[in-house]
């Protein structure tokens, strides 16, 4: 069975996303939220991750179960990524970026443009859209 709470919370984040972006004041949220977003698609299309483990299989219902049983406890963002470019390879370019612009406006510049904030959404749905099939 699907993780349903990582799609509901990708679902309110784009959302938050799509609400921010008509003022071009908050174009540091409109990037920050549309990367969250994608982070809680990608984690609804990998889990639940099944992994061989020693001489059988276990099973990794959420993303959370995931990070804090393996060695990437205090690394989740790395975690994510490791998960996006063996599990969906052919997002792995925008999510990285959209994680990186994310990163810039959260921690080097909160004062981001509007056409930041519309590629943002853009990878955004793109990363939504494969997820989503």
């Amino acid at each position: 069975m699907k993780n349903e709470f990582s799609l509901d919370h990708a679902k309110h984040n784009e959302e938050v996303c799509n609400y921010l972006s008509k003022n071009p004041d908050y174009a540091d949220w409109v990037i920050t939220t549309a990367f969250y977003a994608a982070l809680h698609y990608v984690s609804y299309k990998i889990f639940p991750l099944t992994e061989k483990r020693g001489n059988g299989n276990i099973t990794y219902q959420t993303f959370d179960s995931y990070a804090n049983q393996s060695h990437y406890a205090s690394k989740k963002h790395k975690a994510l990524t490791d998960l996006v470019q063996n599990h969906c390879p052919s997002v792995l370019d925008r999510y990285n970026q959209l994680k990186d612009l994310s990163w810039t406006a959260r921690y080097k510049k909160y004062k981001q443009t509007e056409p930041l904030a519309k590629l943002s959404q853009k990878r955004m749905e793109e990363i939504r859209d494969y997820c989503l099939k």
